[in-house]
């Protein structure tokens, strides 16, 4: 009879409380990511930081300037990783903004 840990360790199941954005942004966030001129496995690492990044913000803190952290972190490292050039991060950015209002709109 073993009284002690299980033997397997444990592993992160679906049904655990985590951060997560509404069904509905990785949709948003994707189509934004896709008027990029840029793809590939680190647009696909930056942008899942971003995702993440905006699950992260509390409802408790101010959520404007939570996700104003989370783009400006993605339009720095799109700019410095990927070399996006600035009107395309600009017109990129207003898309963001745009999403980020309705994240904010809906809670």
């Amino acid at each position: 009879m073993t009284t002690g840990p299980a033997e397997v360790p444990a592993h992160p199941t679906t049904t655990e409380d985590v951060p997560a954005t509404p069904g509905w942004v990785e949709g948003s966030v994707e189509a934004a990511f896709a008027t990029l001129p840029c793809t590939g496995p680190g647009v696909t690492v930056l942008r899942n930081a971003y995702l993440d990044c905006l699950a992260g913000a509390s409802r408790t803190e101010d959520l404007d300037a939570a996700h104003d952290r989370c783009r400006q972190a993605l339009l720095k490292a799109l700019a410095a990783k990927e070399r996006v050039q600035p009107e395309v991060l600009r017109i990129f950015e207003t898309k963001l903004e745009a999403l980020e209002a309705e994240i904010s709109a809906r809670i």
